[in-house]
């Protein structure tokens, strides 16, 4: 994923610059007019209601997703009172502000993917996080990939540089998903081409601690990373982790969140061991790998009901609001496909488009 854009809500000047970048955007992805049309209700819709609700907290975000297929994701975050009933908010004339009551439930029926997620103010409480968080993705085909897994990435470099020293890369076979996450040591173009070195590796046959020993033998001598590696067989819901450095991973199933331990060292450097997990993953289980730049204080009750949301909603969440800004960052957010395509979002095809 790629962060495109990121606007304030603000006054009508800052929708307008909204909605130019994302025609400007959509055109070039190769969107149909149609589905452009959509967006733009989509945007204008979420930046409306964060200029009504949200005390001036709101951003909206566009995203180029490139796996599992090419899309693009609104997403738009705010710190506002939150909505106390997100069920009866997606409910057609739902309104607190007199007006139709239609947004919401509208932007559900806009776009192919589309997930929710809001905690109501309470300031008789100490809470994480109040606010609303939605997400919207378009897929240039016009429907959703079927993919055994469900997927969810956050990239995004310290003070938006051109050059990030985290990448993740992916490999789709069948119902297996390989995926290599890194973390080269430091910022800037040096620390992205220490990162690059993962190009490529996934192709290669073997368990995931061979995939780390190979990274480790390219960044030999220069600079070097912290990595996880992993395989996921979604038909017997078995998971293989593997890890080096200062790289975080969690389990969360039956309620609980269970932290990965990995051994300390630096690949291309020194490391006494690559320490590696296998894992029973059923199909609700939700893993979460995250570079340094990620906070690692959340637990579950921090952000109730997120987790059995769709996963790129818990990683776009998760980053910004629990994102370290003097680091570069990243997550990666898995859980086992629902059977029949049915996700954790919305999903829905464009007939003719």
């Amino acid at each position: 994923m790629r962060l495109l854009t990121e606007q304030t809500a603000g006054d009508d000047t800052a929708q307008v610059l909204l909605r130019s970048r994302l025609r400007a955007v959509t055109r070039r992805m190769g969107f149909r007019e149609e589905a452009r049309a959509r967006m733009e209700l989509v945007a204008s819709e979420l930046a409306t209601n964060q200029a009504k609700f949200a005390r001036g907290t709101g951003v909206i975000q566009l995203w180029e997703v490139r796996e599992p297929a090419p899309a693009l994701d609104v997403f738009a975050l705010d710190f506002g009172p939150g909505i106390p009933d997100v069920r009866a908010a997606l409910e057609d004339g739902y309104t607190t502000a007199g007006t139709m009551g239609r947004g919401l439930g509208s932007v559900r029926r806009m776009a192919h993917e589309f997930a929710i997620y809001s905690v109501a103010e309470r300031p008789e409480l100490e809470q994480a996080w109040h606010g609303v968080a939605v997400w919207a993705r378009f897929h240039v085909a016009g429907r959703r990939p079927r993919t055994a897994v469900e997927l969810g990435c956050y990239l995004r470099a310290l003070g938006d540089a051109e050059h990030n020293g985290d990448a993740i890369r992916l490999r789709w076979a069948e119902r297996r998903l390989r995926w290599l996450h890194v973390d080269a040591l430091g910022h800037g173009p040096e620390a992205a081409a220490a990162a690059a070195q993962a190009g490529g590796l996934l192709a290669r046959p073997g368990p995931p601690e061979a995939v780390l020993a190979a990274l480790g033998e390219r960044l030999a001598g220069g600079r070097g990373a912290v990595a996880v590696a992993g395989e996921l067989d979604a038909a017997r819901g078995r998971l293989r982790l593997c890890g080096v450095g200062d790289m975080a991973g969690w389990l969360v199933l039956n309620g609980e969140r269970r932290a990965i331990p990995f051994a300390a060292g630096i690949l291309g450097h020194a490391h006494r061991r690559i320490e590696c997990h296998e894992l029973r993953f059923p199909r609700q289980a939700l893993l979460v790998t995250a570079s340094d730049g990620i906070r690692g204080s959340w637990g579950l009750a921090s952000y109730p009901g997120l987790w059995r949301l769709h996963p790129q909603l818990v990683a776009l969440f998760l980053g910004e609001v629990a994102g370290r800004p003097g680091d570069d960052r990243s997550l990666l957010v898995l859980r086992t496909a629902v059977s029949g395509g049915e996700g954790h979002g919305q999903e829905k095809e464009d007939r003719g488009t």
